[in-house]
């Protein structure tokens, strides 16, 4: 779909684009947005693509149980007045008053959402439902998930004019800041490498703010350290006492560790190569741009 182009997705924030501001990915899309970033090529990742050939099924068994008539949404839409928001959808009901947001998810994501019926989800979908309904004007957004395969639910979701009203405050500042090209480093901080390439050689004066931060990441840093120093431990501790055991199991059979051979495998080894032809070799070497070091002091 050409709606699906970088030059028309970095016109607009779209639904996707919320759901990774809310999750702390607002740089990644600050970063595609202005043009350091390209957008990530998903033709190859085989979750996605599994993702949309199961997206019929799944509403269809769910409209099955629960005796909902809809349709294809399959179409993109931008808000009546604010324009820079858009979105794509999935299905809608067939009185237009429901959209079903279809998604395919591992197994193992099920603790982050409630029972069936219950509109208890993950925060990121939830935002998506959000940008969704503002941009189509519709209260009612019901999150549809199969879950490893095996669990269909439903998860219905019902936004006030007052919601989206916050939400359409959130993405103007949001994409006021993007349109100025104005870095937050509280809501983009995850871009900063990306965006803040090479130092300048100067000094920052930090805020109180700042300092405490420092402060509290060198705490973690140094409990990280401690707690990786006690896995290296442990670990040679039971690998040792494994030996050639490809498993180490408890007296009623539960498998507590397993240290087995991985099959062989092949790859480019750059030191023959350069060993056996050190011109040709030599024509590729290509100078690559210092990057950014980060220490905490």
């Amino acid at each position: 779909m050409s709606d699906f182009t970088p030059e028309v997705r970095n016109k607009a924030l779209w639904s996707g684009d919320a759901r990774r501001f809310v999750e702390g990915r607002g740089g990644e899309v600050y970063a595609e947005k202005i043009g350091l970033k390209e957008m990530d090529d998903l033709s190859d990742v085989e979750a996605v693509q599994m993702g949309l050939v199961m997206q019929e099924p799944i509403m269809r068994e769910y409209a099955r149980r629960n005796r909902i008539e809809f349709k294809d949404a399959d179409y993109a839409l931008y808000h009546p007045r604010e324009s820079f928001l858009a979105s794509h959808f999935d299905y809608i009901s067939a009185d237009g008053k429901t959209l079903y947001e279809v998604k395919n998810l591992g197994v193992h994501q099920r603790k982050k959402y409630g029972d069936d019926g219950t509109d208890q989800i993950d925060i990121g979908y939830r935002v998506q439902c959000l940008h969704e309904a503002t941009v189509h004007q519709i209260e009612s957004v019901v999150l549809v998930v199969c879950f490893g395969g095996q669990e269909i639910v439903g998860y219905p979701q019902t936004f006030s004019p007052d919601m989206m009203g916050i939400h359409i405050k959130e993405m103007a500042e949001f994409w006021g800041r993007i349109q100025a090209r104005s870095f937050d480093p509280d809501t983009m901080g995850d871009a900063a490498k990306l965006v803040y390439r090479q130092d300048n050689g100067t000094n920052l004066i930090a805020t109180q703010e700042l300092e405490h931060d420092c402060m509290r990441l060198a705490a973690i840093k140094a409990q990280i350290s401690a707690l990786e120093k006690d896995e290296a431990t442990l670990q040679k501790r039971i690998q040792g006492y494994m030996m050639e055991s490809g498993q180490l199991v408890s007296v009623d059979g539960t498998v507590l560790a397993t240290w087995k051979t991985s099959k062989p495998s092949k790859r480019f080894s750059q030191e023959l190569f350069k060993n056996a032809m050190p011109d040709i070799f030599n024509n590729f070497v290509v100078e690559q741009q210092g990057s950014r070091r980060f220490l905490v002091k």
